[in-house]
């Protein structure tokens, strides 16, 4: 214990301890020993932390710690609630409160931070930075109070989860790792800021990487603003400039973050000068050298007299606000202030991804779907801003995105399934916001006038045009010998296929986005509002049996060819004496296959019709025209059942017709029915056009990934043949741009660097060693600053596990649990299918079940439009579900209330 006196420590103070003043303030104190200027700081120490904490509220803490059961939520929650409360409302010790009044008295005016320094946060294999509680602009008279939540958020339910599972004591004040200190330091009044990479993160060679806007660094880290980026060696010289538009900026203004409009006169242009770079990499080698290891040095400049509004500055003052060791590319972006989710993603990309596929789509997702999307309708506010993030092998969502888009929508039309994207803590706020319909009207003007397809009327007519031309290009293209192509070609040839396919991902902005939510949610409400179609049948009869629907077309035919197979007893006996069916090569298959003559003229038909599908979008992946014993091997297990899935699909269009007409019946009567009606009718068309048009967009982007998957792999062959690359398929672990650079800028591969091929090497061993590590599991649905959480999931008892009512109706039958889609041979007639996501290629097996569990998804899912399709019970985002249940007990399925009963039980 520290005597009086020594609880407020200054930065500036030689021998500064870890256990002391925890490890964040430790860097900024080393830095500051040294000379570096960092802004002026103190730091309220472990000691004072000891003496209110582990001392004076020890007792009734304990207590409360003994309580708590550590495998229950709930358990967990309210002990740390309660713990927090004692710590807020407690007295500090007399001679404590007197030296830090004392030090905040003495301070100038302006306003600070507060922020936590956990003596554990640093260390390894014990990292929960960003779990503990920091405050930015705070005034004078508040920082007591802030120093006393710094506190109380060690106790918040991750952190002492954390501290729990890893083993770090509480409350031992033997145990060094357990104690907590607060650094106070003064806001810096921000007019450019950014970070500075001593070694370039994406390649890893020892030139420096700057960037930086203009402003806070908020605007870079909550993805507003893609920064100006600098690329230097280490003699100064500038290798790259790469100047972004700035129109957004954070500055501290009256004491908040502001966000403000940048000026057009300096938006464009660089926010650094050459005289400033090269005492930011001046910095940066000092750093690095101090520290002995490659820096992530975040920095913010201030100067004496500005005008950012005429672009005039002078007397820059450059402050280091952290420095830290250079990790990956994927470990540091892990660390930002975005709230990322896994939920949307589950909707469009719910399959683990590799590298070279998070750049192939995310990069038209983000300029097409998002930024030039955004642009159109005029969502200022998101048009710049960063989209994706890939973690841990999954898709994850930029959250505030996601809120600024909805904020646009109705009311009414912010359903649960549209807030389940969100953290319960902000689906309240999101769902309140208040409408803003002139926005949205004048969104649907800047459509007509700056993109008349995305008009409602248009988008699924100019859609259908863009597919047939597409399908043009696709037969002209696999009438080309990619072997024979020089490397030029190749990539011309790439990229000219990727061009055509932009059109795509324009449409599916309004198709998708916007119509398919829109309709299906208002229709959806006024069933529920004007009919009482609480449990969904109502709306399920409404949008199954629709027509032209690619995924249920394709269902058909591979009913029809295990109908074909089921009536030759002679050649299902063969297939079922084969003991591996899909692994057989094409040369086995066909011989197989060549003594049905029916058979085999439908099963080529089928893999001209569908050869460009495959059981997952993630491109690394054969397709079945690549793969054709895949699609034998589930022709063979739809064989088993006599389904006819024809004469189904007719009497799902009987249901749909007549539920059609009961409901225009039972609208009319209601008070104003034939104005509802007419409104209705005409909203209920759009929707199912949408629906259809949901399901067949992919249909189509499967041929687009068809034929880049081919010219990649192709990429791949050629890398792999000069040695590049240590096999053919290793080409998915690089990211687009690492591979286009080695097509693009060498006269010959062979000619390449070998010491090239060695860097390459060790990156893709570390991207398949993540990809294959998380391929099977599914992470948690948000990430934030690194931290990994759910808060979803409702389980309520020990038989009733809530998700997403995806599909009406209940069904008791047997789980079958399948994790990937080659278990789905063992998969027995009516059992209840339980797995993390489907794919349009697991549909055919549809026919066989008799309840669907997802751990992903929402009502417009693919697995819960086919539940609804073939009048399955659903329960999607049922978080675990793969390892709550287990093959062969029994349950029910309730897709009416979103809730999977464990019968043993008791229902």
């Amino acid at each position: 214990m520290a005597d009086i006196n020594n609880y407020v420590i200054d930065l500036r103070k030689k021998d500064l301890l870890l256990e002391q003043i925890g490890g964040k303030a430790l860097n900024l104190g080393k830095m500051s020993v040294a000379g570096f200027n960092i802004p002026p700081a103190f730091v309220v120490s472990v000691d004072a932390y000891d003496l209110f904490i582990k001392k004076e509220l020890k007792e009734n803490i304990s207590k409360i710690l003994d309580s708590i059961d550590f495998s229950k939520e709930d358990s967990i929650s309210d002990g740390c609630s309660s713990i927090r409360r004692i710590i807020k409302r407690g007295e500090l010790p007399q001679n404590l409160l007197l030296e830090i009044d004392n030090k905040i008295t003495s301070l100038p005016d302006g306003y600070y931070a507060v922020r936590s320094s956990a003596v554990a946060e640093d260390l390894e294999d014990a990292s929960f930075a960003g779990q503990l509680d920091s405050f930015l602009n705070i005034k004078k008279e508040n920082i007591l109070e802030k120093i006393i939540e710094c506190w109380a958020s060690y106790w918040n339910d991750r952190a002492v989860k954390y501290r729990h599972d890893s083993s770090i004591g509480h409350l031992d004040t033997e145990m060094v790792t357990a104690g907590l200190a607060v650094l106070v330091q003064k806001m810096v009044d921000a007019d450019v800021s950014g970070v500075t990479f001593t070694a370039n993160p994406v390649d890893g060679s020892d030139n420096v990487v700057i960037e930086s806007t203009w402003g806070l660094g908020e605007a870079i880290a909550s993805g507003i603003v893609t920064p100006d980026i600098f690329v230097l060696n280490r003699d100064g010289n500038i290798i790259e400039k790469n100047i972004k538009t700035k129109k957004k900026g954070y500055f501290l203004k009256n004491g908040k973050n502001t966000l403000s409009t940048i000026n057009k006169k300096i938006s464009d242009k660089s926010s650094l000068n050459e005289e400033i770079l090269k005492k930011l990499l001046e910095i940066g080698m000092e750093l690095e050298e101090f520290f002995g290891l490659s820096q992530d040095i975040e920095w913010t400049i201030e100067y004496d007299k500005k005008d950012l509004n005429i672009g005039k500055t002078n007397s820059p003052r450059i402050y280091i606000l952290q420095s830290r060791p250079v990790t990956t590319l994927t470990d540091s972006s892990d660390k930002d202030d975005i709230l990322w989710t896994r939920a949307y993603g589950d909707e469009y990309w719910a399959d683990a991804t590799t590298p070279l596929f998070y750049d192939v789509m995310g990069k038209m997702l983000t300029d097409y779907v998002n930024h030039e999307g955004a642009r159109i309708m005029g969502y200022t506010e998101i048009t710049d801003s960063k989209l994706l993030k890939l973690h841990k092998s999954r898709v994850y969502f930029n959250s505030w995105v996601l809120e600024k888009a909805f904020s646009y929508y109705p009311k009414f039309a912010r359903s649960q399934e549209l807030l389940n994207y969100f953290p319960l803590d902000d689906q309240e706020r999101i769902s309140q916001y208040p409408s803003i319909l002139h926005k949205t009207l004048l969104s649907q003007f800047l459509i007509a006038i700056r993109d008349p397809d995305g008009m409602m009327h248009k988008t699924d007519k100019a859609y259908r045009k863009w597919a047939k031309g597409f399908m043009g290009k696709c037969e002209a293209f696999d009438q080309t010998d990619l072997g024979v192509l020089s490397d030029g070609e190749l990539l011309s040839l790439y990229n000219d296929i990727e061009t055509s396919g932009i059109k795509h991902y324009q449409l599916i902005r309004y198709g998708m986005v916007s119509h398919s939510i829109a309709t299906n949610l208002m229709i959806k409400n006024w069933l529920v509002e004007w009919l009482d179609d609480s449990d969904g049948s109502l709306y399920a009869g409404l949008i199954s049996g629709l027509d032209d629907n690619k995924t249920v077309e394709m269902n058909i035919r591979f009913s029809d060819l295990a109908r074909i197979l089921r009536e030759d007893r002679d050649l299902l006996t063969k297939i079922d004496s084969t003991d591996d069916v899909i692994s057989l090569n094409e040369t086995e298959l066909d011989e197989l296959l060549s003594s049905s003559p029916i058979l085999k003229k439908d099963f080529d038909l089928f893999i001209t019709d569908y050869g460009h599908r495959s059981n997952t979008r993630e491109i690394l992946y054969p397709r079945w025209r690549e793969d054709k014993a895949y699609v034998l091997g589930v022709v063979k297990l739809l064989s088993s059942s006599d389904l006819d899935l024809r004469k189904k699909e007719t009497e799902s269009r009987a249901n749909r017709f007549e539920t059609e007409k009961q409901v225009f019946e039972r609208i009319k009567t209601q008070r104003g029915g034939f104005f509802k009606e007419k409104i209705f009718r005409i909203v209920l068309n759009l929707a199912q056009t949408y629906l259809t048009f949901r399901e067949n967009q992919r249909f189509y982007l499967d041929h687009l990934l068809f034929r880049q998957r081919l010219m990649l792999r192709e990429m791949g062959r050629r890398l792999f043949e000069n040695n590049i690359i240590y096999e053919t398929d290793d080409v998915f672990f690089l990211y687009e741009k690492e591979l286009m650079a080695l097509f693009d800028k060498n006269p010959s591969l062979a000619e390449l660097d070998k010491s090239v091929a060695l860097k390459l090497s060790d990156k893709i061993s570390e991207r398949k060693k993540e990809f294959y590590r998380y391929k099977s599991s599914l992470p948690p649905k948000f990430i934030k600053n690194g931290i990994e959480f759910d808060d979803t999931v409702m389980e309520y008892d020990k038989n009733a596990i809530y998700g997403a009512a995806a599909s009406p109706g209940t069904f008791n039958g047997v789980a079958r649990v399948v994790e990937s889609i080659e278990e789905l041979s063992e998969l027995e007639d009516n059992e209840i299918l339980i797995t993390s996501n489907t794919d349009p290629a697991w549909t055919a097996v549809f026919s066989k079940i008799g309840g669907l569990v997802t751990e992903t998804g929402g009502i417009l899912s693919h697995g819960a439009v086919i539940s609804r399709e073939y009048r399955i019970p659903a329960v999607t985002a049922v978080k675990g579900a793969t390892s709550i249940f287990k093959t062969g007990e029994e349950l029910v399925v309730d897709g009416n209330e979103g809730v999977v009963y464990k019968k043993e039980f008791g229902v």
